[in-house]
């Protein structure tokens, strides 16, 4: 913020950060089901996305969005370290990897999609949610606060959207 002398009154300067290079950044939080997206248009500082989308429709979804000012940043859980799953018996952990490998075949598929529409795709490990999300990963009430606080978005959404809008919040 800064100081007007001539009116004396605070007002907000834009200052662009290296981690911004496009007037629009788009999260992606891939799902089998429903993917959370979400985007910021700097510009206007507004939010012009928040919400679940199908596979099929991810490029319906970003058809507003001109390829070369955009940044969709994914979140590319197969580049973590793999974990064993291990407790419950075996059909519980068959299914986990089931979905989770599922899910990663997912969020390739979309790279590929929007990379081929001409969008600039960065891939990243999942972020760190600390006290925001437990460790089924489902997001405590202390980080649905964050989230609506940080974001000013109030509306119902799941928690893969929520992932989307904290991904957007640590890249703009």
């Amino acid at each position: 913020m800064i100081l007007s002398k001539a009116e004396n009154v605070l007002e907000m300067k834009f200052i662009p950060r290296p981690n911004c290079p496009t007037p629009n950044v788009v999260a992606i939080d891939p799902d089998l089901n429903a993917s959370g997206v979400a985007a910021w248009h700097y510009p206007s500082r507004t939010w012009t996305m928040a919400k679940s989308v199908s596979i099929e429709n991810i490029l319906e979804a970003l058809k507003d969005l001109d390829p070369t000012e955009t940044t969709v940043y994914l979140e590319a859980g197969w580049k973590i370290k793999k974990h064993n799953l291990r407790g419950g018996n075996y059909a519980t952990a068959q299914a986990k990897a089931r979905n989770v490998g599922e899910n990663h075949a997912t969020g390739k598929l979309i790279a590929k999609i929007i990379r081929k529409a001409g969008f600039t795709v960065h891939e990243f490990s999942p972020l760190r949610k600390g006290i925001f999300k437990t460790m089924e990963g489902i997001w405590t009430e202390h980080g649905r606060k964050y989230v609506a606080k940080e974001s000013g978005l109030s509306h119902r959404m799941n928690d893969d959207v929520r992932d989307a809008i904290y991904t957007v919040l640590h890249f703009r």
